[in-house]
């Protein structure tokens, strides 16, 4: 995840030195979509991480870097639920559906496919760093800027240090608590049955809930069809354990009454919304409509890219098909992108850090260019921004912002700002990465060594983008 920035330039060999760093401010323009609305041609000053102002004039700031921009600017996205190891496979379409995830995690067929080549590939600690970073890459170009779900598969060692650089892995290292792997405040949970938590560790979760160690457990429950009898039991056992708290995140969900998703909401709980992988594995999603009239809150993430999407931004425009296909467009565009910004950066109580943009905030945001639309559909998009997120194409992120420090997107615009890069294909658009903030070298030697290590699995290495599909 990000370092500070200081840190940043002795890890990453960053062109710009400490001194320079400490000092020097750096202003953004562009129409920045903020929870009051948006401010057309806004300036934002960062310096060490973090918006300092927001202003509707240029600040005048000597020798400060400067990027103005027509873009919309918009808060980055956090993802709250993901197995971003998996990442790294291709897409994973079963030729049925299942009555719930045990079903499919146990079918020899999955295990086959994909289950025994990812235990082959992460048994080798060698391999993680680089699973890392291209995993990451991937939830970036999309506009993440915070996830969850990265794990060494080795509980008994500590995580690598890679897992400082690109996107804040909030269960892992996000620099919110210091310089320490692995401290932070929040937990993520593979369920609640026997086979996936025992009852010492459901116990360390209670107590770390109780004296106020654990800000949230993200946990899987009722992954599985209203009809399934072993999805229908977790709730009442995650509320048997004293788990069911304002302090969880239910993810999936897919299987909960709307008298279930009651009690969700009187516990203070919210659930974790992942339609895409749900209607692929199910044939159905969570009965989300039932979760908003009850007044439970509803976060959106991708689950996982060999059965969900390849990032934040396609689930956004996925769950929009589904409200309008299904739920008589039950959710505005601002709902939907505010479900994978401020209410998942609420949920996880970060949100005086981060998930939108403001002042005192981190400086964790992304871009996206309005330079191709015509000026009535510009008119729009300054009314109502969030469809720029809603109907438009990954190629439209032209820039992404952690922790201050473009990491991603215009080649051009990174050049400006004297960012050394690595170009990168997105969709046949010109892209780069900062080369300083990978955290495994160039990207183009990690896809290399992934593509032959899965090749010789018998697999192939998944893309970046949902075009090479």
């Amino acid at each position: 995840m990000r370092v500070p920035i200081l840190t940043l330039a002795i890890l990453c060999g960053s062109l710009i030195t400490q001194a320079q760093q400490a000092t020097q401010h750096l202003l953004i323009s562009g129409n920045l979509v903020t929870p009051d609305g948006v401010i057309p041609g806004g300036w934002l000053d960062i310096l060490n991480g973090r918006i300092l102002t927001i202003s509707r004039e240029r600040p005048e700031i000597p020798n400060a870097q400067t990027l103005e921009t027509n873009d919309l600017i918009f808060p980055g996205f956090v993802d709250l639920h993901n197995h971003p190891t998996f990442n790294v496979f291709p897409r994973w379409t079963p030729p049925h559906k299942f009555s719930n995830r045990y079903a499919w995690r146990d079918w020899d067929v999955y295990q086959q496919q994909l289950e025994s080549k990812a235990r082959t590939l992460f048994a080798d600690g060698s391999n993680f760093c680089d699973v890392d970073e291209y995993v990451e890459v991937k939830a970036l170009i999309g506009g993440t800027t915070s996830i969850i779900g990265i794990g060494s598969n080795n509980p008994a060692k500590p995580t690598p240090d890679c897992i400082r650089g690109l996107v804040r892995n909030l269960d892992h290292f996000t620099g919110f608590y210091g310089p320490q792997v692995d401290h932070e405040r929040i937990a993520n949970s593979i369920g609640i049955l026997p086979r996936d938590m025992d009852a010492m560790t459901a116990a360390h979760y209670r107590q770390s809930i109780a004296d106020g160690s654990l800000d949230l457990l993200a946990i899987h429950i009722a992954e599985g069809l209203p009809t399934d009898a072993e999805s229908a039991q977790e709730l009442d056992l995650l509320d048997a354990h004293n788990l069911l708290t304002a302090h969880t995140a239910l993810i999936h969900s897919v299987g909960l009454s709307p008298s279930q998703l009651a009690r969700v909401h009187r516990a203070g709980a919210s659930i974790v919304w992942s339609p895409r992988s749900n209607f692929e594995l199910y044939g159905r999603t969570a009965n989300v409509d039932a979760a908003f009239r009850e007044g439970v809150t509803i976060s959106l993430a991708p689950d996982w890219s060999p059965s969900g999407s390849d990032n934040m931004w396609e689930e956004i425009q996925y769950a929009h098909k589904v409200s309008t296909r299904d739920l008589n467009s039950l959710f505005s565009s601002r709902q939907l992108v505010e479900m994978a910004s401020s209410i998942p950066a609420r949920v996880a109580r970060i949100d005086d850090k981060t998930g939108t943009i403001a002042a005192g905030q981190l400086a964790d945001f992304f871009l996206v260019s309005s330079s191709s639309t015509s000026n009535q559909a510009s008119q729009t998009t300054q009314a109502n921004p969030y469809e720029a997120i809603l109907t438009g194409n990954i190629t439209a992120v032209d820039l992404v912002v952690i922790n201050g420090i473009p990491i991603y997107g215009d080649p051009k615009l990174l050049h400006s700002l004297n960012i050394a890069t690595e170009p990168l294909q997105i969709c046949g658009t010109e892209k780069a990465l900062n080369s300083a903030a990978l955290p495994n070298g160039p990207f183009a030697g990690v896809a290399s060594r992934l593509s032959q290590k899965l090749k010789a699995l018998g697999t192939e290495l998944g893309p970046l983008d949902s075009c090479q599909k």
